[in-house]
């Protein structure tokens, strides 16, 4: 037996790697365009893209891990399935089930080093991530300039950008405030078309509008329009790229244990607050204690709400942990029951039933984080949801019995 162990053992462990790489590329292509347009585009130094991509590494690996086991399992056992080895393990006496042992171990030793990973590696990924792409904004504002949105990050104006064509840096729809002294209001500057440039020394911002209008305030009672066919902008470019440690952290940058420490702070405010409430409820005959009852509502209601994303987050990285576990026994169970196997088959069941689960764990995030529902129901629905099923599945290839089955026979028999 210790052999059969050996080699289900190490038939797993290499598709495993290999389905945990590939998935890691995969999700990681995503980040690359963006990663390589900061360093073709944006003039950022090959060593701070690099060091980018190495804290978006961990975020990617939070999700390939569990998707690595369960498309190694579904692998496995969807070729021993294929190949009748289980049936001729139960003809010697041998439940399949125990073939799980070693698998099981490694799952376990895999889960615990994903609590460890989820709770304390990826969160100071995460903020090293933010401190560096905070310190790229400021030293090339070009980064920040997005289509469709108001950017008040060069001092004296207001930009508004209707569309950009990243390649060649043409842009359309532009409307300036241009902001003026002695308490005037802003000059307004709007053109259907321009180009984004950057001077020679790379110390200016240039945007070459063609075919405008400005509309100004001279005075109190004079008001000026002028049309013109080209106008130019430049805006001063901050060059030096310091790089700055920012003490704040938020939800997704907090080690566990601070998140256990916020919460637990969190509840003590929220219980200090209703007590609060019940106390001042008690005599509401003075406009003082009405005013008072408003302000400590309002906020009971965001201390609630604060909670609830720092709770969220202690619950997922928990669930995706677990899920390690989950994926283990269910992709097992699903291969053996389809009799297929090879790593592309493997991959589209995989993702297929990872993607549900992406989709479960995202829509339980924000239903939990808008306080519809327990924190821990919102994240762990995935794992519940297909607890269950994953028990049917064993329940099925260990003792080839089906409760699903015998309760379909029930309802066709009172029906």
């Amino acid at each position: 037996m210790k052999i059969i162990y050996r080699q289900t053992l190490k038939d797993f462990i290499g598709p495993f790697f290999l389905a945990a790489a590939i998935m890691t590329g995969i999700l990681l292509l995503d980040k690359l365009f963006l990663l390589v347009d900061l360093l073709v585009r944006k003039g950022i130094s090959v060593l701070s893209v690099s060091e980018l991509m190495v804290y978006c590494l961990p975020f990617v690996l939070s999700f390939c891990v569990p998707i690595g086991i369960l498309i190694a399992s579904v692998m496995v056992f969807g070729r021993m399935a294929q190949d009748n080895e289980l049936i001729a393990l139960r003809s010697a006496g041998i439940n399949p089930i125990r073939l799980f042992s070693p698998m099981v171990v490694f799952t376990i030793l895999a889960t615990g080093f994903m609590v460890f990973f989820n709770g304390y590696i990826l969160p100071e990924a995460n903020h090293r991530a933010r401190n560096l792409i905070t310190d790229i904004a400021q030293k090339k504002p070009t980064v920040r300039i997005y289509e469709g949105v108001f950017i008040e990050d060069f001092p004296g104006y207001i930009i508004y950008i209707g569309s950009i064509q990243e390649r060649t840096g043409k842009i359309s729809d532009v409307t300036i405030w241009e902001k003026r002294e002695n308490n005037l209001p802003p000059a307004l500057i709007k053109s259907k078309s321009g180009r984004i440039v950057t001077s020679p020394d790379e110390k200016y911002f240039i945007i070459q509008l063609e075919g405008g209008e400005i509309s100004e305030l001279i005075s109190l009672d004079k008001y000026r329009h002028l049309s013109f066919s080209e106008h130019q902008i430049n805006l001063p470019i901050d060059v030096e790229f310091n790089r700055r440690e920012r003490k704040y952290r938020s939800n997704r940058e907090m080690a566990i244990s601070d998140l256990y420490k916020k919460t637990k702070q969190l509840h003590h405010d929220i219980t200090n607050l209703k007590d609060q409430i019940k106390t001042l409820e008690k005599d509401k005959n003075t406009e003082v204690n009405q005013y008072h009852i408003d302000d400590n509502t309002t906020k009971l209601r965001y201390k609630i709400k604060e909670f609830n994303q720092f709770a969220t987050q202690i619950q997922e990285k928990y669930a995706l942990a677990f899920s390690c576990f989950i994926f283990l026994f269910f992709g097992a169970g699903l291969g053996i029951m389809i009799k297929r196997s090879g790593l592309g088959f493997g991959f589209i069941i995989g993702l297929l039933f990872f993607a549900v689960y992406y989709i479960l764990l995202i829509a339980g995030e924000n239903f939990s984080t808008a306080g519809r529902v327990a924190p821990f129901l919102g994240i762990w629905l995935g794992n519940l949801l297909l607890i269950p099923i994953t028990l049917e599945l064993l329940y099925n290839v260990g003792f080839e019995y089906s409760f699903l089955k015998k309760i379909f026979k029930r309802f066709m028999r009172t029906k």
